[in-house]
């Protein structure tokens, strides 16, 4: 059981296993909501000032106890299994605590992670073209510019060489398209200037350290 335990997720559930039960059956709870509703920053930061610590602190052990249950799901760990936490200086009551809290969500995670990655739309090639209205009903003379995009995905992930492949008439066009799926849209310039900043603070936010460790939890 000791491997469930993950590198660096271990300092954060001393931290939890350091505080009274009840404060451990409080995580728990923020643990759950975390996966309905993400993280509650105002619920964190009430426990940071109670347990004086810190925002981030508090984060970490809710994050470090939602991959505990993510993994506990992905390899069935039976209650037995689960009782030999104990060798990890774990007591018998906040053993019994989260195994209450991973038996009562298992199904919820494990429902979750039959419907994600999979069935995934990813995507594949971007087409786009500058269109512009300069006359209507109403105003004879404008000129209001518009983006169209034409978005095309697929549920398979390929590299540069399988495109190559599929492109040829070695593939018949059915297989090719079975994955795929076009998608046309349009906006203003000023709408589109909000998305990419929106995209872009996304995959910032994707590259950080946190972020990178739940997704691990669903992609092993």
């Amino acid at each position: 059981m000791a491997h469930l335990i993950k590198q660096g997720q271990d300092k954060h559930l001393k931290f939890v296993l350091g505080q009274p039960e009840e404060v451990l059956i409080e995580f728990c709870k923020l643990a759950i909501e975390y996966i309905s509703n993400g993280i509650n920053e105002k619920k964190c930061s009430v426990a940071a000032k109670k347990l004086d610590t810190t925002f981030d602190t508090i984060k970490s052990c809710v994050e470090a106890l939602v991959c505990l249950l993510i993994d506990c799901t992905k390899l069935h760990i039976t209650e037995e299994q689960f009782q030999t936490l104990s060798t990890l200086q774990f007591t018998d009551g906040q053993i019994a605590i989260l195994w209450q809290f991973i038996s009562s969500k298992r199904n919820l995670v494990e429902n979750i992670l039959k419907h994600s990655p999979d069935s995934e739309l990813h995507f594949r090639d971007l087409e786009w073209r500058l269109e512009a209205k300069v006359a209507s009903r109403s105003l004879n003379k404008q000129a209001t510019p518009i983006i169209a995009m034409k978005l095309h995905l697929d549920s398979e992930v390929v590299n540069e060489h399988k495109e190559c492949l599929q492109s040829s008439e070695l593939v018949e066009p059915d297989e090719r398209s079975a994955t795929r799926k076009e998608v046309l849209l349009q906006t203003d310039p000023t709408s589109l200037v909000h998305l990419i900043q929106v995209l872009e603070q996304a995959l910032i936010d994707s590259k950080t350290h946190r972020v990178r460790n739940f997704v691990k939890s669903f992609q092993k």
